[in-house]
């Protein structure tokens, strides 16, 4: 029952924008491409993860991709 109530108060996700994506990367000082390898990466997962699991914030997923990049 809690569990119900609570995915009918999480916002649904929002497919962002390539320019939201790059945008994003530049904050964390990542080059644009990178941005766009991540988008189109996940676009062409539609937006789901390594095990099938919905995206639900795409940041989330951003940062750790930036930090397997790093490490």
């Amino acid at each position: 029952m809690i569990h119900d109530q609570l995915e009918y108060l999480r916002p649904a996700f929002k497919t962002p924008s390539l320019e939201d994506v790059q945008d994003y990367f530049a904050t964390r000082d990542f080059s644009g491409e990178e941005g766009e390898v991540f988008f189109f990466y996940y676009q062409g997962m539609g937006w789901t993860n390594e095990n099938g699991s919905p995206i639900r914030d795409w940041k989330a997923a951003a940062s750790r991709w930036l930090w397997n990049l790093e490490n």
